[in-house]
């Protein structure tokens, strides 16, 4: 899933927040510098996932008979093939 620079930013300060309200994270690292880090991390994971979610697309384009993109049988199969890529690559999805 594909968040706007704006929308990543606001949920890491969020989460930074909830981070060093529970104690989880020393408030002295701060919630600007620990919200970079995570919009950081939040970025490489999204950009992950599309280039996993690209090599399922390419290699559901190279099958003959598959059923219309879209279509409730297509998204399946477009989700079995993701889940397998992303499981060969040890990324967990």
């Amino acid at each position: 899933m594909r968040f706007s620079e704006a929308r990543t930013d606001a949920l890491a300060r969020q989460i930074a927040r909830a981070l060093i309200d529970k104690g989880a994270v020393e408030p002295k690292v701060g919630v600007a510098n620990l919200a970079s880090l995570i919009a950081q991390a939040m970025i490489r994971d999204m950009r992950q996932e599309e280039a996993i979610e690209e090599e399922a697309r390419e290699q559901l384009a190279r099958q003959r008979n598959l059923p219309p993109e879209g279509s409730p049988p297509y998204e399946a199969l477009f989700a079995r093939t993701k889940q397998e890529i992303a499981s060969r690559k040890g990324y967990p999805l």
